[in-house]
């Protein structure tokens, strides 16, 4: 079975038809965007590193020039010469050596002492902290370094000058001072401590990224001060976003530490506003579909419930539709408009018409029943005056006289049933005085009834088959009787006409009501169907004749009709088949 889907939901299956496809490449979009943004991300905190191991490199190279500058300078290297030759250096040459160390602490941010070593074991320094190349805790105390023939060495410091709420950590960086005639001859060293805080002065990276550099696993320099001499090993990574690399110059480990949720917020931050942006914008798409749309779907929907009250009988149906249709939906409503009052005058004619044909039907079958019977009666009341019966005969034209008052009724169809059933008294009355009594005849009917509408001559053409093929041709010892009963259940009336007769073949029983060819003729012949028919085009077809028989048992006949009260107002009605209840 096809089934039906109205144009609300055939435009919103459209629109998602459409709408998917575009989802789709939008969060194909969103994952492409995604996928590049986090590309980006990790080659700007890749950038990051670089810049800050870059940075590193050049504040390392500022301070490594101040010292290759002290260790090839001529001066120094003959004085340190001096005292490597002598077995006691002289306070002179050592005076020389430490002045010039004071003006390298002094001229460079940063320095925070400088010790030269030479190759006999004499240890000249200067303490900028103490301000004296006398007296230290630390600057005499600098191992010397094992060289292995390398030009400079770059280490952490062991050493924390400052407080302990303020502690200042020092990077080392150790430099041979070697004879120029001679190149493989050391004749000393010379370490140059740096506060490791200077490269944070230049090391620039966002609020969400920290930078560790690391010698080994151990962290030498940081901008948090607390988190120097601790291993990196055993730092936290949790949450993080890890890069590393390596400084060429030093050998040094550079970390950069990203926070993940800040990294997530960023990218989450994004696709939200990219998620944010497309379903703003299928609402947006939405409500002007829905304004677009709605004034159309009204119009199909109020067509629609036209239609289906068209179907149901209602032609008094209009939609309020412009005088100057705009556009398709609102021509189709004025062309449904115009139709529905042309097809509402066509019902109209065929009603009248059909009225005009069952009245002409009805007719037609009232006069097939009146010669019949009236030749009947005439033939037996000549019999009765030929026989000089007059008494008789007498009584027949009185009972005629006021059958045939109620047969024409004034041209009516529809009659009350107190007249339909003195109708049916009348003409049993002559039926008994033609068949002499052979049977008897009862009417046992409720008062109530009497003042319900009926079509008229219903009983009769019933009465007159009992007669003819029930108990008409029984001897008077076979006692002979017809009972007519009526009563009214629920909207409904009922009349019954049974008789004790001779009663019907199964096959005759089964055709009675359907086929008046293979019902044998007598009397009226053709009366059951006839009133069958009458009662159906008045009525209705879930009204009309139910007949019940055995054969040499009777036969009951059952009219239904409805309990419509009789008035001239629904009678008239009735006739016209305007009648609603």
């Amino acid at each position: 079975m096809k089934k039906n889907r109205s144009l609300r939901s055939m435009i919103f299956f459209l629109a998602v038809v459409l709408i998917i496809p575009i989802l789709c490449f939008t969060l194909y979009l969103q994952v492409q965007t995604w996928m590049t943004m986090k590309h980006n991300l990790q080659r700007e905190l890749e950038g990051e590193l670089n810049t800050a191991n870059h940075t590193l490199e050049m504040v390392i190279d500022k301070y490594d020039m101040v010292l290759y500058d002290f260790c090839t300078d001529d001066e120094i290297i003959k004085l340190v010469e001096q005292i490597n030759e002598s077995e006691k250096p002289s306070d002179a040459v050592k005076y020389q050596i430490r002045r010039n160390l004071v003006h390298i602490c002094n001229r460079n941010v940063g320095v925070e002492g400088i010790t030269l070593i030479t190759e006999s074991g004499t240890v000249c320094f200067y303490d900028k902290e103490a301000s004296s190349f006398v007296s230290t805790k630390w600057a005499n105390k600098i191992p010397k370094v094992d060289m292995q023939d390398q030009m400079a060495v770059y280490q952490g410091s062991s050493y924390v000058l400052g407080t302990e709420s303020q502690p200042v950590h020092m990077l080392q960086l150790t430099r041979r001072l070697a004879d120029y005639r001679n190149i493989n001859r050391q004749i000393g060293i010379v370490v140059l401590s740096v506060n490791q805080s200077v490269l944070w002065d230049d090391i620039q990276v966002s609020d969400k990224s920290t930078v560790y550099i690391c010698e080994s696993d151990q962290i030498i320099a940081a901008a948090d001060p607390d988190q120097i001499g601790k291993s990196i090993a055993v730092k936290s990574q949790r949450g993080y976003r890890v890069l590393k690399t390596k400084n060429d110059k030093t050998g040094w480990n550079v970390y950069h530490f990203y926070s993940k949720v800040q990294y997530d917020q960023q990218i989450k931050a994004n696709i939200c506003i990219g998620l944010g942006s497309m379903v703003a914008l299928m609402l947006l798409s939405t409500v002007l579909l829905t304004f677009m749309m709605r004034p159309v779907l009204d119009l199909v929907g109020q067509l629609v419930y036209a239609m289906s009250e068209i179907e149901n009988g209602n032609f008094d149906v209009q939609i309020p539709s412009v005088e100057h249709p705009t556009n398709e939906v609102e021509r189709i409503v004025a062309g449904f408009n115009e139709m529905s009052g042309q097809l509402k005058q066509l019902v109209e004619k065929v009603k009248q018409s059909t009225v005009d044909q069952k009245n002409a039907e009805l007719q037609a079958m009232e006069a097939q029943i009146d010669p019949h019977f009236l030749y009947n009666t005439l033939e037996s009341i000549t019999w009765m005056v030929e026989a000089q019966k007059n008494e008789e005969a007498v009584i027949m034209i009185s009972e005629l006289a006021k059958l045939l008052r109620v047969s024409l009724s004034r041209g009516k169809t529809i009659i009350p049933v107190k007249d339909e059933l003195q109708h049916s008294r009348s003409y049993m009355n002559i039926q008994l005085v033609r068949y002499k009594e052979r049977f008897q005849m009862e009417f046992q009917t409720d008062k109530e009834i009497e003042d319900y509408c009926i079509v008229k001559l219903v009983i009769q053409p019933i009465l007159e088959n009992a007669i003819y093929y029930g108990v008409g041709n029984m001897d008077e010892d076979d006692e002979g009787k017809i009972t007519v009963r009526g009563e009214k259940k629920e909207d409904d009336i009922y009349i019954t006409i049974e008789d004790n007769g001779m009663g019907m073949r199964k096959e005759v029983l089964e055709n009675i009501l359907k086929d008046n060819n293979k019902v044998p003729k007598h009397g009226s012949g053709v009366g059951v169907i006839n009133v069958h028919s009458r009662i159906q085009l008045m009525f209705g077809e879930q009204y009309g004749l139910e007949i019940y028989s055995e054969p040499d048992e009777g036969t009951r006949v059952v009219i239904h009709i409805p309990a419509i009260p009789y008035t001239k107002e629904n009678a008239e009605q009735l006739e016209m088949q305007k009648y609603t209840q």
